[in-house]
């Protein structure tokens, strides 16, 4: 459970650089709002990453306790949730303004903070949905 430490904040730079880098916008998106589902997709995989992250510290600080991904997705926490959701959201939040200060091929635009938002809090729930279905089982 190692690779733990590393998924969360290696995913947040690689967002970090896509998101900040002055590199060509799509040029063709297969729909309108393309973005907007890449942002909610982006942000959704960056908490379960963070959720998962700061489970894995709390409990490696638990005498004698051994766990799995089983166990980290049947014990629910909110308090670990919580922490996910606000670090992940003030992560896209920082991103968004510096687009606005430093990118020269990118915009701050409210909508995909919006998205951002909405990705996080979906996937918050449906790990909450995952641990209640696997606690009864």
């Amino acid at each position: 459970m190692k690779i733990l430490y590393w998924v969360a904040p290696f995913y947040t730079l690689l967002v970090c650089y896509g998101s900040l880098s002055d590199s060509a916008p799509i040029k063709e998106a297969p729909f309108q709002h393309f973005d907007k589902v890449l942002h909610f997709t982006a942000y959704a995989i960056m908490f379960v990453c963070w959720y998962l992250f700061f489970y894995h510290r709390f409990l490696e600080r638990q005498p004698d306790y051994k766990y799995d991904l089983h166990t980290i997705l049947s014990d629910w926490s909110r308090v670990i949730a919580i922490a996910a959701i606000v670090f992940s959201f003030v992560i896209g939040a920082l991103i968004e303004f510096a687009q606005a200060l430093w990118s020269n091929n990118r915009q701050m635009d409210p909508l995909d903070a919006v998205a951002n938002l909405a990705g996080i809090v979906i996937a918050a729930l449906v790990m909450h949905l995952i641990s209640r279905f696997i606690y009864t089982r």
